[in-house]
């Protein structure tokens, strides 16, 4: 994860809080501190949402962009086939008679 603190880095950075800010202010620091952690996993996990969902346009542009390409080239070879016209008799349907 982003902050990975162990116990024992934790109770340092709390002991170096402790006699750094003091006691009256600690739970002040301590709240800020939080809302800044929160603040800033928000930002990452909107961050990380975006660059997944961009990923997801740029695959989908991808795909379609390839699937109309081959479906071109398909009805561009099947308008070049040659017609015959000359066949005069309609194909017969065969029915089954029981």
């Amino acid at each position: 994860a982003v902050f990975d603190i162990g116990f024992w880095e934790f109770s340092l950075i709390a002991i170096v809080a402790l006699v750094v800010v003091g006691p009256e202010k600690l739970p002040e620091l301590t709240r800020t501190v939080g809302k800044l952690i929160g603040r800033a996993r928000r930002t990452m996990r909107e961050l990380k949402y975006e660059l997944e969902r961009d990923a997801e346009f740029e695959e989908v542009k991808r795909l379609r962009e390839e699937f109309s390409k081959k479906h071109l080239d398909e009805l561009e070879k099947t308008l070049d086939e040659p017609i015959d016209v000359d066949d005069k008799e309609p194909k017969k349907e065969t029915t089954a008679s029981n």
